[in-house]
């Protein structure tokens, strides 16, 4: 990517915003549009060659996997956005609300993307075509589809409506006062709660039908706790990615890239990669004290059964143990280089974690990982940049806003 210095006149933000931190660097943003153009005609090539090969099974799985991994991004960051509002996080101006909020138009794709598994649900539900007389009322077509679809279009029309007020010249003028001690906007002090509320439910139900459902014997009243904290996890390393990739392109002294902000997503990384751990470990508990056969085996045939042992053991080490030890210290939080490093690996490990919970329940003894599988993530994956780029120039844009006086020496 390109940049160049441009001068511009910095934006009013209220009595407190005193200067910009320096001038504004212009992005290319083409090279990133072209990837993402190239994955997308990828994952739909990938996507009819295995469907015409009579692969559907791989097909509708790795689509499950994918939607369940990049629309639980785009919806941790929104939730990551409330967060803020609610404790009234002001540390870095607004430019981390818009950083929370940079992939908020991939849950409009999302909602589309999730009628793809309705189309392949012969593929991936066991209980369609062998259905359990016990289940029956909670497991059918229409009721799964028709709650799993109106509780995801809640979820995100109340998402955009909540995003639209972020963006609002009145919440960015709250935001960038981080001396004063004042309540948010009165409209988003109000949704903001309802965002976070549905999320839990909302991601919840989708945990339950979508992966839950794959091994309709198993059940863990926990589950849907433990992955929606996944999906909020997935955000904030997202939120650490941008920051180094960030702080490349732009340099240290701007509100997305200073050490001091660097520093606090490297606590919420820090701290909910323990979260994560606590809430599957009080789950596993449970399950391991009991010790009946049909809670067992879900665990057992992921962490010992091949082929997927190395797979399942390496999702705590890359969202827990790595996270954990290095950003232990200041300094690694502050360091663009190892918060990258560990943000991209914990990406990667939620990407393995949304796998195994899927795949193994339909592909019991076999790994079916090949050219299908990377196609059709090429796809989703240049669908999300693509996406995302909107929201990434309000990051950029953000980024080089004036700040208040008090906000300054941590920009520095």
């Amino acid at each position: 990517m390109e940049k160049a210095a441009t001068s511009r006149e910095p934006a009013s933000l209220g009595a407190a915003a005193v200067r910009s931190l320096r001038e504004p660097v212009q992005v290319n943003w083409a090279p990133l549009t072209t990837l993402g153009m190239v994955l997308i005609v990828i994952g739909i090539a990938g996507f009819v060659l295995a469907l015409s090969l009579g692969r559907s099974q791989r097909v509708w799985e790795i689509w499950l996997v994918n939607f369940l991994y990049f629309n639980g991004i785009a919806q941790g960051g929104i939730v990551c956005s409330a967060a803020f509002y609610l404790t009234q996080a002001r540390w870095a101006g607004s430019t981390h609300y818009r950083m929370a909020e940079a992939f908020s138009l991939f849950l409009v794709v999302g909602f589309i993307l999730f009628w793809g598994v309705f189309i392949g649900r012969l593929s991936i539900f066991p209980w369609i075509l062998h259905p359990s007389p016990k289940q029956q009322i909670w497991l059918n077509t229409p009721f799964l589809f028709a709650r799993d679809g109106f509780a995801l279009l809640i979820m995100t029309v109340a998402s955009l409506w909540f995003v639209t007020l972020s963006r609002s010249q009145e919440a960015r003028s709250w935001a960038s006062r981080f001396g004063e001690i004042d309540m948010p906007p009165v409209a988003i002090r109000r949704l903001a709660p309802i965002v976070a509320i549905l999320y839990c439910v909302v991601y919840s139900l989708l945990a339950f039908d979508l992966i839950m459902s794959l091994s309709p014997k198993w059940h863990s009243t926990l589950f849907g706790w433990w992955y929606f904290a996944t999906d909020f996890w997935s955000a904030t390393v997202a939120l650490g990615l941008m920051a180094a990739i960030f702080r490349r392109l732009f340099g240290p002294a701007t509100t997305a890239t200073a050490p001091g902000v660097l520093h606090d997503i490297g606590k919420m990384i820090f701290a909910f990669s323990i979260f994560w751990v606590y809430t599957g470990f009080a789950q596993y508990l449970v399950i391991w004290y009991g010790d009946i056969p049909t809670e067992t085996f879900f665990i057992v045939q992921r962490f010992w059964h091949q082929p997927w042992t190395l797979l399942s053991w390496s999702t705590p080490i890359l969202i827990w143990v790595i996270p954990f030890l290095v950003l232990l210290g200041v300094r690694p939080k502050r360091t663009p280089a190892i918060l990258g490093t560990v943000s991209l690996l914990g990406l990667i490990g939620v990407w393995i974690l949304n796998f195994v919970l899927v795949v193994p329940s339909l592909s019991r003894d076999q790994l079916p990982f090949g050219w299908i599988e990377l196609t059709i993530t090429a796809g989703f994956l240049g669908a999300f940049l693509i996406c995302a780029i909107p929201g990434l120039k309000r990051v950029a844009t953000a980024a080089f806003e004036p700040v208040s006086a008090e906000l300054q020496p941590r920009m520095e």
